[in-house]
């Protein structure tokens, strides 16, 4: 309850009672963030945490499900999560890939979470995104080459799952910071092709957001980054982070994928090249931007170097032509 009719006095008021305090093992946003839009389940009463389990494992099979999203982890007690998840797992025999929701910019906070739950399930890089709101609100004076510094990615590859915007973040909602368009193709190059992270993509970016706050759909955007990350974001990563406006990376690709491997360049000012190698084995083969971005072509040499060039404030992703 937040509201006392006979005081008229706004609050959030709890039930007095043995082990009816807020719970433990939650953010401790306003206090203690047990408390969200009216709802408190209680997950150290055993009837509760069985029942719960209980609808776990009946959700997970009658639905033949592969992997679950956890919504609003923060208010949740994080000391029943793992147990929930190991028992619907064993119970329901899948392996049952999971990530949740924990709203949180702090990199050390979400890191500490997982840590509590025993990396039992991915967490939204939520410190990501909003690196990549500041440097989509900046332009050139943001230093590109710390676009990763204090992220989760940064710090646990294997237990994060990486966004550019989503539901929450859109326009007109309580969390918005909107990733700006100029910047969107390059935050989708930064999870898509790269080998770390379980990149999501937003259903508003590809097909578009309707109501108050519309916004266009960006799939002729997204679809070459998408056929680049299928057919060509494969072998070993090699980073040229070596500029605050001009960052590179290449993948070397593997006997696998036929023409495979890659070259990004992207830039937060002016046009620019990023000098990057291939390997002897892509030597003197012929690339082209499967952005259409730069119409142009580029050879690589004897050894496999390059110039791989894109425009300003813009990216470009080079594939063996």
């Amino acid at each position: 309850m937040d509201f006392d009719q006979r005081t008229s006095e706004n609050g959030v008021f709890k039930i007095l009672g043995e082990n009816k305090d807020f719970a433990p093992n939650v953010s401790q946003g306003k206090g203690n963030y047990d408390y969200l839009m009216f709802a408190d389940i209680d997950y150290r009463n055993q009837d509760v945490i069985d029942e719960v389990i209980r609808w776990g494992i009946w959700f997970v099979k009658e639905l033949n499900l592969d992997g679950l999203r956890l919504d609003a982890l923060k208010h949740i007690n994080a000391s029943f999560i793992g147990p929930f998840l190991r028992t619907v797992r064993l119970e329901a025999d899948k392996q049952l890939y999971c990530v949740g929701e924990y709203w949180e910019q702090d990199d050390n906070t979400l890191q500490t979470y997982l840590d509590e739950v025993h990396d039992q399930l991915a967490l939204f890089d939520v410190a990501l995104h909003h690196n990549f709101h500041q440097a989509s609100q900046q332009g050139a004076g943001y230093d590109l080459a710390r676009i990763y510094y204090n992220t989760l990615l940064d710090r646990n590859a294997l237990n994060v799952a990486t966004f550019v915007d989503n539901h929450d973040s859109q326009p007109g909602q309580a969390f918005s910071t909107w990733i700006t368009d100029w910047f969107k193709p390059l935050a989708y190059a930064l999870i898509l092709l790269r080998k770390d992270g379980y990149p999501c993509l937003f259903f508003g970016d590809y097909y578009g957001l309707s109501g108050e706050n519309a916004k266009p759909g960006m799939q002729d955007m997204l679809d070459p980054l998408l056929y680049a990350r299928k057919a060509h974001a494969y072998g070993e990563q090699v980073d040229y982070f070596d500029d605050s406006h001009v960052i590179g990376w290449v993948r070397l690709g593997d006997a696998t994928h036929e023409k495979s491997g890659l070259a990004v360049v992207m830039s937060n000012d002016q046009p620019a090249s990023k000098h990057m190698c291939m390997g002897d084995l892509k030597a003197n083969t012929t690339w082209r931007d499967v952005t259409g971005r730069r119409q142009d072509q580029v050879t690589l040499d004897e050894h496999g170097w390059a110039d791989f060039p894109c425009e300003g404030g813009s990216v470009s992703v080079w594939v063996q032509a």
